[in-house]
């Protein structure tokens, strides 16, 4: 397993402004975080001794990264442990964040909603083709797929199955199998069985979160990841920030992407892994770019 640690903005008022936003992917201007030096206080100290003695202390970790800002408690933490081959672990590596992912799948789908493009009270009918919806969500003997709204998808609730850690399965066993977003939502409507009604309960899922990037891009005629470097990385200028398989960052960094592992592989790198997680958590990035959209989230800086 990989230990990395989210970026923490302790103070939400502890933030730049000056963020923009062009629906057209067009000139953005965008806030940057400072890396002023903070002098080591106790509590900085503290957390700094906690975590490099948790991940010392744990030979499963292969590596890990932590961020904490906070102004007010002057605190300005960047520490890492572990290695990535032969590179030792830094704070300015790119990591690839799994699942945090689906904050920025979250947000690009919040500024469409804001901008008019996209309902969340609509059923995910209205932009996705027959294909995926026809007898995506049949709930003892009842096809419910229509009733599926986008909120439902966005707050984990359509009780639809997942179908990443079945194919990832699949995938260790079959080193030829590469499938599309699209690919593995058919597939799990073949294979799997829907968990609950829609709206009923929570079940969570890369599957609506899949369903979620297949519908940015039927909204705005673009990849996912276009998409999500237009309303997201370039306004707030998170330079280093991609999506693993299938973008680049503006500008490259001069550290190792660090591995990461899931029962003892690494995905580092691997274009298959990344396209099964897709909108379901691709994003890669240094903790200092994810401090900055953690930030620009809080304080709606869009």
């Amino acid at each position: 397993m990989n230990g990395c640690a989210a970026p923490m903005p302790c103070d939400a008022g502890e933030v730049g402004r000056g963020a923009g936003i062009d629906m057209a992917f067009g000139s953005r201007r965008g806030h940057r975080t400072g890396k002023e030096d903070v002098m080591t206080n106790p509590t900085q100290s503290t957390i700094e001794d906690a975590f490099r003695r948790q991940v010392r202390g744990d030979a499963k970790v292969k590596n890990t990264h932590l961020l904490v800002s906070s102004e007010s408690r002057g605190v300005e933490l960047r520490a890492a442990e572990g290695r990535t081959g032969e590179t030792q672990a830094n704070p300015r590596q790119p990591i690839h964040m799994t699942s945090v992912g689906k904050l920025f799948t979250a947000t690009v789908s919040g500024l469409l909603h804001e901008a008019g493009e996209l309902s969340f009270d609509a059923p995910i009918t209205t932009y996705l083709d027959e294909d995926i919806t026809r007898g995506l969500h049949v709930f003892r003997g009842q096809d419910l797929s229509g009733q599926i709204q986008v909120r439902h998808l966005l707050n984990q609730s359509s009780g639809l199955a997942d179908e990443f850690w079945p194919l990832l399965q699949r995938m260790r066993e079959d080193p030829s199998l590469d499938l599309t977003p699209r690919e593995a939502v058919l597939w799990g409507k073949e294979h799997l069985s829907p968990k609950a009604r829609p709206g009923q309960s929570h079940h969570y899922t890369d599957t609506n979160y899949h369903l979620l990037g297949l519908i940015v891009e039927q909204v705005t005629g673009a990849p996912f990841h276009q998409v999500l470097h237009g309303l997201v990385f370039s306004p707030l200028g998170m330079d280093s920030a991609f999506m693993q398989g299938y973008s680049r960052p503006a500008v490259a960094s001069d550290q190792p992407v660090a591995e990461f592992y899931v029962d003892g592989v690494n995905y580092a790198g691997d274009a298959r892994f990344s396209h099964l997680d897709y909108a379901g958590g691709g994003v890669t990035a240094e903790l200092d770019d994810y401090l900055r959209f953690m930030q620009a989230l809080v304080e709606h800086h869009w």
